[in-house]
């Protein structure tokens, strides 16, 4: 979920690790079966469309694409009306398959799609997220995108001039390896805290704003907390994620976790270290869970039982309550600060494999994704992020709870979250020091060290 030196790639980020993807298997009573189904190949048969701004079909009838999408429950209806749209759009079949594995990792994901690749499976296109971009980019497995770009540049350029300008200069600048470009990214997620109302209110607590602190942070968890029945903020489980546990505690102190080239860890700095310090304290005092174990966050906010989570959209699709209930019962505000506002923020793109037979048909599903009228969908039913164009976020926040529209004005002091070389394994050893940290097996500043020197030897090892 990180970057590289030289050309690197962005993904989003999101449910990694905590998006660590806290993505679950398809629950809903109409998709039980289908989910039974996925796990030996395609999920589901349907189709979606070229909508309007897309350039005129160069696919034939009977082009069928099979693709790998992180489907949540609740969006399973509504993926599949999208998937109809297109199939009767353009004439283009999409056999569909769940990403979505037991571990509910990014990890877990991309050794999924690299065993469907490695195996022969049929596979045109998969949601790729920060996390994997540059893996499946380094080992040659993906088709540039600049010819298509270049085929159908008006639209292109429609569709670049409603995204926000800075996460555009940001994406152009990093996602690019050897001179191509491998993903348009129709998705994002920052971070930004959830929170009970009722709960702050019941508590004498005054709501998060913006220019919140740290301190005022820790106040609220420590009138809203009696461990272990209720915490004030909840840690992800059963192991923390950079991009939702350790990104937006070091970056709100003006800290980094990699030097500006990306390529190596620079975690062992007094402002990460602080970071580190202030989240152990709120375990020690009884104000957040400790990481491990099955501590279920969304359920105990739903109970009541839970003031805060950190999150991006995805948890209102894991959130078990209808959405009218979580409207009612939730709202979001930013991340608090101890020196700066800060929030990573992560991409999500379709690539196009070079073992896929039709090319022309994935990129015509690919404009799909871009379009204005999947982008105004609310919400994406593909992803659990934020539409990528503007005009669409704004539309997708007024859906959901109050504060919403953070997700939205929070790109302004955002940092990009790319994919570094062996991604993966770097992620992965993150998550295991925080977790140290945490729990108390390592001092802040130990861990910190030692997460400085283990990511920055995993990410000169060739992948």
């Amino acid at each position: 979920m990180n970057p590289q030196p030289g050309k690197r790639n962005v993904g989003w980020g999101a449910r990694a690790g905590a998006r660590s993807m806290g993505r679950r298997d398809f629950l809903s009573a109409g998709a039980k079966a289908a989910a039974a189904a996925a796990v030996a190949g395609p999920l589901l048969a349907a189709c979606g469309s070229s909508p309007s701004g897309t350039s005129s079909a160069t696919s034939k009838g009977d082009d069928v694409l099979t693709i790998g999408l992180p489907i949540f429950p609740k969006n399973f209806a509504a993926t599949q009306k999208l998937l109809t749209t297109f199939e009767k759009s353009s004439g283009i079949s999409v056999n569909l398959f769940t990403t979505n594995t037991a571990s509910n990792t990014w990890v877990a994901v991309f050794q999924e799609i690299s065993t469907r690749l490695a195996g022969g499976q049929p596979m045109d296109s998969a949601n790729i997220a920060t996390e994997g971009m540059l893996l499946f980019e380094e080992q040659g497995l993906l088709e540039p995108l600049d010819s298509y770009i270049a085929g159908d540049q008006a639209f292109m350029n429609q569709f670049y001039a409603d995204v926000n300008p800075q996460v555009l200069a940001s994406f152009k600048q990093l996602d690019d390896l050897k001179g191509h470009t491998y993903f348009i990214p129709y998705a994002y997620n920052v971070m930004s805290i959830w929170y009970n109302p009722s709960l702050f209110k019941a508590h004498n607590v005054p709501a998060p704003a913006p220019g919140w602190t740290w301190d005022d942070f820790e106040k609220a968890c420590t009138a809203i907390a009696k461990a272990p029945s209720r915490y004030g903020y909840a840690i992800s489980t059963p192991t923390p994620g950079p991009f939702i546990d350790i990104y937006p505690w070091v970056l709100t102190n003006n800290g980094p976790l990699l030097n500006a080239a990306q390529s190596e860890c620079v975690a062992d700095n007094p402002a990460a270290i602080e970071a580190a310090s202030f989240v152990r304290g709120l375990v020690t005092k009884g104000l957040a869970n400790s990481p491990g174990g099955s501590y279920n966050q969304f359920s105990a906010m739903a109970a009541g039982n839970l003031g805060m989570f950190g999150g991006g959209v995805w948890p209102n699709d894991d959130i078990p309550l209808p959405q009218a209930q979580i409207n009612k019962q939730f709202a979001i505000a930013p991340w608090p600060k101890n020196a700066t506002n800060g929030t990573p923020v992560g991409l999500a793109g379709l690539p196009i494999f070079k073992s896929t037979k039709n090319k022309k048909a994935l990129w015509e599903f690919i404009k799909f994704t871009l379009s204005e009228d999947f982008q105004q969908t609310h919400e994406l039913a593909f992803s659990g992020g934020m539409p990528m164009r503007n005009s669409a976020a704004k539309v997708a926040a007024a859906a959901m709870p109050p504060g919403a529209d953070y997700f939205v004005s929070e790109l302004a002091y955002s940092t990009m979250i790319v994919g570094v070389p062996n991604g993966s394994a770097v992620e992965n050893e993150m998550s295991t020091v925080w977790e140290q940290i945490l729990t108390g097996a390592v001092s802040p500043a130990d861990g910190m060290k030692t997460m400085q020197a283990n990511c920055t030897q995993l990410m000169k090892q060739s992948v």
